[in-house]
């Protein structure tokens, strides 16, 4: 962490100490927010207008596709504001949150430093640049190191600050059950007795378009089980982050300990690995995936990455969700020649489609 001066002080009070008088703010969420994001730049937005800060503006790249996410940020009424609207030249002091510089999925400028960094994701050494920065790979989710932030600094927590908080740490540990620590049991015990229930309760169940269930039963259709994995090309996407719950859902299948999900949005390639084995890091198996085509990351058991596919042929983007799937087969593990369409009955081998998705040994680059 930087700023070691005033050792005796927690990391909120160092901040507030770093921002000094400067008042105007912009908190940068990662793209295509999830609640954890988008509930601790609530927080830290919270915490500069405490301490007296009069212009902070929460940004964001992507959009908000999923229900509960969209419901979410209605429902405890947050303001945010796109990318596209923001001119980054008007603020004194630029955030990330949940995010690091030159991760690949934010929306902040390759040319800009941010001031202030504070995330829950494995610390990157473009962090160590910035004037202040608390990352903590062990913690759950960033929304658990806010909470820290308001109680040390014995500030109001709202229902509407509560609620988000809460649902942002419940989401990213997947009900406490996935990367958790003690300070997120202390922030989860902290968070519930404040939250509002009722909101929380129409945040976790919206009305679902129909599109949803019909691409969740197309995935169904196309994932592919070999031995203790699972992999659905999900095709082209209405929203990135259907990849994430598809990968969650296919994990609670019987006999299942890996899970990958990929799909095409507008010029990407988006997927997410999923685990539920201790110690074999799905950050890491999404790093070693997406070496060389594009960006990823993650935590013990979740995990995503993003290929760019943009000015690429339909031929070379099919090569490169093959390459993708050729490599996570082969970090699990799996004998790809033991698979099967999970819809199969049991006993039923897979019959080899047109396009399998074992691609030609030359579509790998040297060293692979």
């Amino acid at each position: 962490m930087a700023l070691q001066d005033g050792l005796n002080q927690g990391p909120a009070h160092r901040l507030l100490a770093y921002v000094g008088q400067k008042r105007s703010i912009l908190i940068m969420c990662h793209n295509n927010p999830d609640p954890d994001t988008i509930a601790a730049a609530f927080a830290l937005k919270s915490i500069f207008l405490q301490a007296g800060k009069r212009k902070v503006t929460i940004g964001y790249g992507g959009i908000i596709g999923r229900a509960e996410n969209r419901q979410f940020v209605r429902r405890l009424k947050i303001d945010l504001t796109h990318v596209r609207e923001i001119d980054f030249r008007v603020y004194s002091v630029i955030c990330l949150v949940d995010t690091q510089p030159h991760t690949g999925n934010n929306a902040l400028p390759q040319n800009i430093l941010p001031h202030i960094v504070i995330d829950h994701h494995p610390l990157r050494r473009e962090s160590t640049k910035c004037p202040f920065f608390d990352v903590r790979p062990k913690y759950g989710s960033s929304s658990t190191i806010l909470t820290e932030y308001l109680r040390e600094l014995n500030f109001t927590v709202g229902r509407r600050l509560a609620t988000a908080l809460f649902y942002g740490l419940k989401t990213d540990t997947n009900e406490l059950l996935r990367s958790t620590v003690k300070a997120d049991l202390d922030a989860f015990t902290f968070l519930f007795p404040k939250t509002a229930p009722r909101t929380l309760a129409a945040i976790e169940n919206p009305s679902i378009p129909k599109s949803y269930f019909l691409k969740f039963a197309d995935a169904i259709d196309n994932s592919i089980q070999y031995q203790d994995a699972i992999v659905s090309q999900m095709g082209k996407l209405t929203t990135p982050d259907i990849v994430g719950e598809m990968a969650d859902f296919l994990l609670r299948m019987e006999g299942i300990r890996w899970t990958l999900c990929l799909g095409e949005y507008q010029d990407d390639l988006y997927m997410s690995v999923r685990t539920s084995r201790r110690r074999r890091m799905a950050g890491m198996t999404a790093l070693r995936i997406v070496h060389g085509l594009g960006t990823g990351g993650g935590h013990e058991k979740a995990a995503a990455g993003k290929i760019p596919l943009k000015g690429l042929s339909p031929e070379r983007r099919q090569e490169i969700s093959s390459i993708a799937i050729d490599r996570f087969l082969k970090i699990v593990g799996v004998n790809r020649k033991e698979s099967k369409p999970i819809t199969a009955p049991p006993g039923v081998q897979r019959k080899k489609p047109e396009k399998d998705v074992t691609p030609p040994t030359n579509g790998i680059p040297p060293g692979e």
